[in-house]
């Protein structure tokens, strides 16, 4: 007997019905907005970023969740199917922006399962990244740390992996900001459903550690795919801001913050152009990097590991990489282990970042 396995359009549609479930059996009690607030909008993220990254993992991360929906009629999804994502997006923003306007029940569920059956219509379109296996979704929890530095107008933000580190993280990506930019990242951040912010959420110990040093702004923590953060960040950051900083602490010259980047890039490039190869996928995943996830390539550091990435991926048959997935994380075997100049490997269709 074959076992059919999961795709990631079997995974979204299954989400769908869960969450379409809770609402229903909210009803058979005494519930608030907040209930299905609860429900609803975790549900739209998770389906804007799955158009995103899944369905158009080529698209900017500037492109609103109004123009990916618009942007299923080419594929060949039906009229039906862009106005019930529509249904869904418009519950979202009352739910998120408009806190007065009262939540009804039946439109939250005949909202939901108008967007179970645009997902089973995406999911039959025949696009090889929704058909690609299913694997669980990488999550990491990323410690997110805000620093002003008022000398040079700057706010550092600093993306951190817990560590048995006597500080209690490990850094993997920094970014430098104008100082006037907090404000538009503050709401991305707070109102995201992947993101908790606050002394509570990063712990007694954690949250002293981070206060205490410099001009401490905020924190949080992160629990979710990598690159959907640094995708969330990356337009924030400030060219001029990192070239002023002292030279070892840009984020052009910081191993992880460039190669964690490019992985990004080169995810998003193989799993919406499969075929490309040679000097044409690199050229590819180099703009991505640098216009998606501010990565600067034009340095030594920057080529080393766009080689390094390139070469791993050039690697993957073009009938896979629709289901590539990264960056992920994992911690190297012995600390005695020969080090590698781009510590990056390959498991299965997964890209690996070693940490030490």
């Amino acid at each position: 007997m074959t076992v059919k396995m999961q795709t990631r359009g079997d995974a979204i549609i299954q989400d769908a019905e869960a969450v379409l479930k809770g609402v229903k059996a909210l009803a058979q009690e005494t519930f608030t907005r907040s209930d299905l607030s609860g429900l609803i909008e975790p549900f739209t993220s998770r389906i804007e970023y799955f158009l995103k990254a899944v369905v158009f993992p080529g698209a900017s991360r500037r492109t609103t969740l109004n123009t990916l929906i618009d942007d299923l009629a080419p594929l060949g999804a039906q009229s039906t199917t862009l106005e019930a994502l529509h249904h869904l997006r418009e519950l979202y923003n009352t739910s998120k922006h408009d806190p007065d306007t009262e939540l009804k029940w039946r439109r939250c569920m005949e909202t939901l399962s108008g967007a179970v059956a645009a997902l089973q219509d995406i999911a039959g379109l025949g696009l090889a990244t929704v058909d690609a296996i299913f694997e669980q979704d990488l999550s990491s929890v990323v410690y997110v740390g805000f620093w002003d530095h008022y000398t040079g107008g700057e706010t550092e933000f600093g993306l951190f992996l817990p560590s048995d580190h006597w500080l209690g993280t490990s850094p993997i990506s920094t970014f430098h900001l104008p100082m006037s930019a907090w404000d538009q990242v503050k709401p991305l951040l707070v109102g995201h459903p992947r993101y908790e912010s606050g002394e509570t959420a990063l712990g007694d110990d954690l949250w002293k550690s981070f206060s205490e040093e410099g001009d401490f702004l905020n924190a949080g923590v992160w629990e979710g795919d990598v690159r959907e953060l640094l995708m969330l960040l990356s337009p924030f950051n400030d060219e001029a801001q990192e070239k002023a900083v002292i030279p070892f602490l840009a984020r052009r010259n910081d191993l992880l913050s460039v190669g964690v980047a490019i992985v990004s890039a080169a995810v998003d490039v193989a799993r919406a152009d499969p075929g490309l190869a040679g000097q044409t996928l690199r050229r590819r995943v180099a703009e991505r990097a640098k216009k998606e996830y501010a990565a600067e390539v034009a340095t030594s550091l920057g080529r080393a590991v766009l080689d390094s990435v390139s070469d791993l991926l050039e690697r993957v048959p073009a009938g896979q990489r629709a289901a590539l997935a990264g960056p992920a994380f994992r911690k190297a075997e012995t600390k005695t282990a020969p080090p590698r100049d781009i510590p990056l490997r390959l498991d299965g269709t997964t890209f690996i970042w070693m940490i030490a």
